[in-house]
């Protein structure tokens, strides 16, 4: 069933009169329309900007570190390495960041659909042979709530790490670079 047919199907299954679980309708529908927004917002991202930003950020760090080898900064002079160094790190997982979000995403579409389907059939058991009774539904509902709940926020998480991550990054590489050739070019004290 696409997604523009939900709905309709919605309102077809009202229309049925009560189904056991049709309570929890309401709330699923609730939540397939959350995961679909978030899910919007996510394929919206510049997601193909991640990897290569992560590569320039990490050989950036590399000239750096090479650089101030053997050199002690105090934590005032260390802040533009930091920064970058926190900018490696919120880019260094968003593409498996990107796929899990988008496999959960496809599960948790397919897991409420199925519910829906299974409260609107009328179904007895589960593909699993389990039967479907009252109880079964409320704790299969609220394990999927829960989810597209956990999802919608980790999706936000998601877009808040990539988003910071390529915020301002050619001027924090910059800052960084001009920080490592002023410190390393400082006349070391002779030894007594």
């Amino acid at each position: 069933m696409t997604l523009r047919c939900w709905p309709l199907f919605f309102l077809l299954l009202a229309a049925c009169g009560p189904q056991p679980g049709a309570e929890h309708l309401p709330k699923l529908k609730a939540a397939l329309m959350a995961v679909d927004s978030a899910a919007l917002r996510f394929d919206a991202a510049d997601h193909s900007a991640a990897v290569p930003a992560h590569a320039r950020v990490d050989s950036t760090l590399a000239i750096i570190e090479a650089r101030m080898h053997g050199w002690v900064v105090n934590l005032e002079q260390g802040k533009p390495f930091s920064l970058l160094d926190e900018r490696r790190r919120m880019l260094k997982r968003q593409p498996g960041r990107e796929r899990r979000i988008q496999q959960e995403i496809d599960r948790t579409r397919r897991q409420i659909g199925h519910l829906v389907d299974a409260i609107a059939d009328g179904a007895k058991v589960d593909a699993e042979g389990t039967p479907i009774d009252p109880a079964y539904l409320d704790s299969a509902v609220e394990d999927e709530l829960r989810i597209a709940g956990h999802l919608v926020e980790e999706v936000d998480i998601a877009l808040n790490f990539l988003e910071r991550g390529l915020r301002d990054l050619d001027g924090v590489i910059r800052r960084a670079d001009s920080a490592s050739i002023a410190l390393s070019s400082i006349p070391t004290s002779p030894a007594p």
